[in-house]
């Protein structure tokens, strides 16, 4: 018996649906159990990301059609759209109510996406087995504790990346669709940016192959927690938390990834900082050329300030940032760092298991 014929079998040509022309593979052996004791929590967690990402293909097209009409309403009220009219900027149409749900509401919601993996899938993962003493069974069958351990990060991983693509790929179109409507020439590109903001990249860690990457990430965090606690409910709260730990300190270390470009401006004018850049902080620049973060004159007399640079030999300011070309060198370069720590975090589970006792 080959090692796949082992955990997927080919059902008999009597008993194929008369409908597929082909046969579909079921799930067997190991991987049987490894499903059927998880299988509500499998589908809620699939209906749910096929659901939203539907919903975000019907925000797509009503995102498009709200700025296309956004857009012939500046026209109407002489280019209210265009930046370089200031005057005009009193006389802009109103938001689409499509833009507040997408880029005010839809991050609320995807941030917490990791956590309700780690906690909901991955801390009860093998935690609640334990707990249930359902695995002393399987440990006296046929399948050894490390494969029992394998066979249900597998099925839990391959749960989790199908839903985490079915939700991210849907959101990381509307959100390029907004990138690109950015850089589109003319009124149409003034009313994507009049409406929209690209100083901070809101979405990044929900798009792209950095979201798929956390959900996995957050799913194997949550089996080793359910593996060291044992206890279905506590590690569902502890996984929760150690998650957001781990969120947090990717988006601290984020922004130090890859080299930040600087732009100085110098004299009463602000630095020109290209259009969708993350903006990281910014400084004054000294006359020999060194930058400092700190305020050098806090002072809010404007003539006393103006003496104040000039004592502190300060003659302009700069701004940190990232470009929008390295975007993808960004997401690639968190996506290895996610996964190499979700493949450590698989191999613990493998290592530790068999300190588990039986009894």
């Amino acid at each position: 018996m080959s090692a796949l014929a082992r955990y997927v079998a080919w059902p008999p040509r009597e008993k194929r649906p008369a409908l597929l022309p082909f046969p579909l593979p079921q799930v067997a052996g190991p991987a049987w159990p490894a499903w059927l004791r998880h299988r509500t929590a499998y589908r809620t967690a699939v209906v749910l990301a096929v659901l939203s990402g539907l919903w975000a293909l019907w925000q797509h097209h009503q995102l498009l059609v709200a700025m296309h009409h956004y857009a012939d309403d500046c026209r109407k009220v002489r280019q209210a759209c265009d930046q370089n009219d200031l005057a005009d900027q009193l006389a802009l149409p109103r938001v689409p109510e499509v833009v507040h749900t997408l880029f005010g509401w839809a991050p609320s919601v995807l941030r917490y996406l990791p956590l309700a993996v780690g906690a909901l899938l991955g801390g009860p993962l093998l935690g609640q087995e334990i707990e249930a003493g359902t695995h002393r069974l399987d440990w006296v069958q046929s399948i050894g504790r490390r494969e029992w351990v394998a066979v249900r990060l597998a099925v839990a991983t391959g749960v989790t990346a199908f839903a985490a693509i079915a939700l991210t790929a849907p959101v990381t179109w509307w959100w390029y669709a907004s990138w690109r409507g950015h850089n589109h020439p003319g009124l149409d590109g003034n009313a994507w940016r009049a409406v929209t903001r690209w100083n901070d990249w809101d979405f990044f860690a929900y798009t792209g192959p950095v979201g798929v990457a956390h959900l996995l990430l957050a799913l194997m965090i949550g089996a080793v927690t359910g593996l060291l606690v044992r206890r279905t409910l506590p590690a569902v709260v502890v996984s929760a938390g150690l998650c957001e730990a781990a969120l947090f300190g990717l988006g601290a270390l984020r922004p130090h990834l890859l080299t930040p470009y600087v732009v100085r401006g110098y004299g009463q004018l602000p630095p020109n900082d290209p259009r969708d850049a993350w903006y990281l902080g910014g400084g004054y620049v000294r006359a020999d050329g060194t930058l400092t973060t700190g305020h050098p004159c806090p002072g809010p007399n404007v003539k006393d300030f103006s003496a104040c640079l000039r004592q502190h030999h300060v003659v302009g300011q700069y701004d940190s940032y990232l470009r929008a070309s390295q975007f993808l060198p960004l997401q690639l370069i968190e996506t290895a760092i996610s996964l190499s720590a979700a493949a450590a975090l698989a191999a613990f589970c493998l290592w530790y298991v068999n300190r588990v006792t039986a009894r």
